[in-house]
């Protein structure tokens, strides 16, 4: 017999991870808010069953504000699911509890699994999971997913809850405190006739849920009827939701034995008040040591509570307003120099498979190829596109994986979560918010999978200024060409070179979210940035290799397939041409007759308009802008093309103004085809066209200028430095006169920052 199955529960309480365990997966598990943004299922055989498990979206409630939590809501209401596990953080059981609530007012067969009891029992507390049972009338299940019985419990709780029928709806007694049962005699017929249940139609009618009510499709006479039964009813019901939780939640969780013993001692060895009518009566006394012990009793809870709460001592530190930031650019810094920098552990492993690639496999391969007698353009097309091509790129997997590894390490950790708990208030003033910069951190992986994740985002313009933004962030497949090109032309200061060319393309992101905001029909509205504070932990070894294979898979399944297909398509095209011999018209391989390629008159008619930054001109301008022709199917052909030429020193030759303008197209340019894709999937052709179109024209001024200026510093630094500061000096001007003309009408402590015109009678600035 085969069984649907569905995982719920708020964002960040382990989902996923219950899911990877129960069928054995390795879908990405994050330490931060909104790491799953689309259903993900699989079928697995427990007991001679085969059960499909459904890994949902994280939402707070059944009446949703993004596209990612209306999956989640469609997936339950749809009620095609046997069970639905309610996953809920123990940590924080309370406010978990109002979706269970939602669930079971939904009808839906809830079984309740507590995750994260080792966390809880290092709290030295311990949780009355029957009564909770009892109460609620489902069966509860406490676990933690690093023991893998406890999965298999879980599984074989849900199974038989399934095959006894042990499901039936419950009566919710708060729902009596309200007048649901005359809402439900209203809106009795509608509710049929739209397929909806009629207990969750009335308590969305409650809430005002726009997506219910369009459904129902409600008369004025019925709008006009329910409006009569009072003000006010969402509030309401909220109100007696948690009422009802923290009736149920009473004693629930408890101190285990060896703390309440601690308790004890702390107040008979040291006076230590149980309650808060003996800390008054010691006040009144004025008895000093008795009130220090307390104060630091106090503290000591206090405390406690923060770290239950996510929070931490280190967060006065990464939290701070004047270092948060600071702290995050540095260790950012010291990631890319740990990865990038000479004589580190990345810089040791690229040089051995260098070493593989040139020594073990293209001389060898060469020499036997030439000594069998082998035709010239195989014998180029296996060493020089297949060998040199394909080796150029993969001997950079050691650094992308360890710099993805300290990226595990920041994101396992929850510092992560943080960084986007530190820049939403940066973020609002140009009409992003926090959720943005998960989206965006994500960018430095992979753009099209960081585009998905944009789902989350409540507010339309801002998720689609956010998915047409994101691939401004350099990607992992750009990294290649950037090591490549640094380690030839700027290697003193390659990891430096290497960081600054993540930092510009996230300013330019930044830049271009506060312009659009500016604009009326871009300005995002208003936000809400609800996002989980999960406590700090130490990265487990298991999450820390998922996260570590996925991407090194992905990065080396990339260059088997797409890479190694298009770069054999740019070698051919490349090796062969066409042309004018003793009079004669001649086709063969470029390296026994002397003739153009097929590539190379395309190539050089557009190679004229990437003159001006530097590149597109002279013998090889050509090779170049293949190169980044190529890198349109994938980032990482841009390099394998380069290598499969001879390499990034025959095309730019001495030229470090004409390497450095290339690095910083390729940073901007059009993204991959993939992600393209994804951006016209979440926000449609315009965005699409219109992002693409921005990115090249972003990258060909900006190329121009770093060409040009870099010049200038060659031949003339203090021509270039005065430049820069007549610039900078002309910038801080028109910032202050433009200050000056939006605020010399504003009224002091106008509302309305002086669009009341002077009708409020307050005085204006002069």
């Amino acid at each position: 017999m085969d069984y649907n199955i569905a995982l719920v529960g708020n964002p960040n309480v382990g989902k996923t991870s219950v899911y990877n365990k129960i069928t054995h997966s390795f879908e990405h598990v994050g330490n931060w808010h909104g790491v799953t943004v689309e259903a993900v299922s699989k079928d697995i055989l427990f007991e001679h069953r085969r059960i499909t498990v459904c890994d949902l979206p994280g939402l707070y409630s059944l009446t949703v504000y993004s596209p990612e939590e209306g999956v989640s809501r469609d997936a339950v209401c749809a009620g095609d699911h046997q069970a639905i596990i309610d996953v809920c953080d123990v940590n924080d059981l309370s406010r978990n509890l109002y979706l269970t609530l939602q669930l079971l007012e939904v009808g839906a067969p809830v079984v309740l699994t507590l995750n994260m009891m080792d966390e809880l029992s290092r709290r030295g507390q311990v949780v009355n999971y029957r009564k909770l049972e009892a109460a609620l009338g489902l069966p509860v299940v406490p676990m933690s997913t690093k023991r893998h019985s406890e999965v298999h419990i879980l599984l074989s709780v849900t199974v038989d809850y399934i095959e006894h029928s042990r499901h039936k709806r419950r009566e919710l007694p708060y729902l009596k405190k309200l007048p649901t049962e005359q809402i439900k005699t209203i809106i009795e017929k509608n509710a049929e006739k739209a397929g909806i249940d009629l207990l969750y139609a009335a308590v969305k009618v409650m809430e005002d849920d726009s997506y219910v009510l369009e459904k129902l499709a409600l008369s004025e006479e019925q709008k006009a009827g329910i409006a009569a039964l009072g003000e006010g009813l969402q509030d309401k019901l909220a109100a007696v939701r948690y009422e009802y939780i923290d009736k149920i939640m009473d004693g629930v969780i408890m101190s285990s034995v060896a703390d309440e013993h601690h308790e004890m001692h702390e107040h008979y060895v040291h006076d230590v008040p149980l309650t808060q009518s003996e800390r008054e009566e010691a006040e009144k006394r004025g008895d000093e040591e008795e009130l220090k012990h307390i104060r630091l009793h106090g503290k000591i809870k206090k405390n406690e509570d923060l770290k239950r709460r996510g929070f931490s001592g280190a967060d006065r530190i990464f939290l701070n307003k004047y270092l948060a930031l600071p702290l995050f650019f540095v260790i950012m810094l010291a990631v890319f120099f740990v990865t990038f920098g000479d004589y580190m552990p990345g810089y040791w492993m690229k040089t051995g498979l260098e070493w593989i690639f040139d020594n073990a496999l293209h001389d060898p391969v060469e020499k036997g190829l030439t000594n069998v007698g082998a035709w010239n353009w195989v014998t180029g097309l296996v060493t020089d596109g297949i060998i040199d091509g394909l080796g150029g790129v993969l001997v950079f997997l050691p650094q992308i994986v360890l710099m993805f590894l300290f990226l595990a390490l920041l994101e396992d950790s929850g510092y992560i979560s943080r960084v986007a708990f530190m820049t939403d208030g940066l973020f609002r003033k140009i009409g992003l918010s926090g959720r943005s910069v998960f989206t965006m951190l994500m960018g430095f992986g992979c753009s099209a999978t960081a585009v998905l994740t944009s789902r989350g985002m409540e507010d339309e313009k801002m998720r689609k200024k956010t998915v047409m933004l994101t691939p401004f962030m350099s990607c992992s497949a750009r990294f290649p060409v950037y090591s490549a090109i640094c380690a030839a032309y700027f290697a003193s200061g390659k990891a430096f070179v290497i960081f600054g060319m993540y930092i510009l393309g996230a300013a330019i992101a930044l830049v271009y979210a506060a312009v659009l905001n500016k604009i009326k029909k871009f300005k995002s509205g208003e936000m809400s940035f609800i996002m989980e504070m999960p406590p700090y932990r130490i990265p487990t070894v298991t999450r820390v290799f998922q996260i570590l294979w996925h991407n090194a898979k992905a990065f080396v399944i990339r260059v088997g397939t797409v890479v190694f297909a298009i770069n054999i398509i740019v070698w051919l095209l490349s090796s062969f041409g066409v042309g004018t011999v003793d009079g004669k018209t001649v086709f063969g391989y470029c390296g026994d007759v002397q003739v153009k390629s097929f590539l190379e008159y395309f190539a050089s008619a557009i190679a004229p308009v990437f003159a001006p930054l530097g590149f597109g001109g002279g013998e090889h301008g050509w090779q170049a802008v293949t190169a980044l022709l190529s890198g349109l199917a994938a980032k990482e052909v841009v390099l394998s093309s380069m290598e499969s030429f001879g390499g990034v020193d025959v095309i730019f030759g001495s030229n470090y103004c004409a390497a450095l303008s290339f690095v910083v197209f390729t940073l901007l340019y059009v993204p991959c085809i993939a992600t393209l894709t994804a951006i016209k999937k979440e926000a449609g052709w315009k965005w699409m066209l219109g992002g693409a179109a921005l990115q090249l024209i972003t990258a060909y001024v900006v190329a121009l200028i770093f060409y040009w200026m870099g010049i200038l510093f060659v031949y003339n630094a203090g021509a270039a430095v005065s430049i820069i500061i007549v610039l900078a000096v002309a910038a801080i001007v028109a910032a202050v006169v433009t200050h000056v003309i939006r605020t010399r009408n504003v009224c002091i402590g106008c509302p309305g920052a002086g669009s009341c015109g002077g009708s409020c009678g307050r005085k204006r600035k002069k």
